[in-house]
C-alpha cells in the first residue's frame, strides 16, 4: 500500500468514527448497519434492508460500481441510510488495494465517495474537505 492510498485508508477511518460519533452518538470506530427485518423472511425486510443485502452480494461479486450505483439511486434522507452508507464504504475500506483494484475501484474513489454521500444525506463532512489528497 502507498502513501497516498494508506492516507486515504486513515481518512475513511476518520470519517467513519466521525459520523458514528455526530450522527449516531457511539464511540466507535465502525458503522455496521443493522437489518431490521428477518433475513429468513423477504416480507418483513425494508427497502433499506434489500439496498443492504444487495450491496453485500456486489461487494462479494466485485462489482464496486454497479454497488455504489445502487446506493445513490435509492438514497433516502434518514438515519437508518447514513447508517447503510458508512456500513457500505466502511466494507470497501477493509478491501486490500488490489481487491479494490480488481472491482474497477481505488480507494480515492471511495472516501470521494463516502464524503459525497454524507454531504447529500446532509451530514456535516465539510470539515474533512476534499482537499488534494489526490495529487500526492
Amino acid at each position: 500500500m502507498g502513501f497516498q492510498d494508506d492516507w486515504v485508508l486513515r481518512q475513511i477511518d476518520m470519517l467513519t468514527r466521525f459520523v458514528a460519533n455526530i450522527v449516531f452518538n457511539k464511540n466507535e470506530t465502525a458503522v455496521h448497519y443493522v437489518v431490521v427485518g428477518d433475513i429468513s423472511d423477504a416480507r418483513t425486510l425494508t427497502s433499506t434492508d434489500e439496498i443492504h443485502l444487495e450491496l453485500c452480494r456486489l461487494i462479494r461479486e466485485s462489482r464496486f460500481g454497479e454497488a455504489e450505483d445502487l446506493l445513490f439511486d435509492n438514497m433516502e434522507y434518514s438515519d437508518k441510510y447514513i447508517e447503510l452508507a458508512s456500513d457500505f464504504y466502511s466494507r470497501l475500506n477493509d478491501l486490500s488495494d488490489d481487491e479494490l483494484e480488481a472491482g474497477g475501484f481505488s480507494r480515492t474513489e471511495v472516501y470521494d465517495g463516502y464524503l459525497e454521500m454524507m454531504s447529500l444525506l446532509g451530514v456535516p463532512v465539510d470539515v474533512f474537505g476534499k482537499g488534494e489528497q489526490s495529487d500526492f
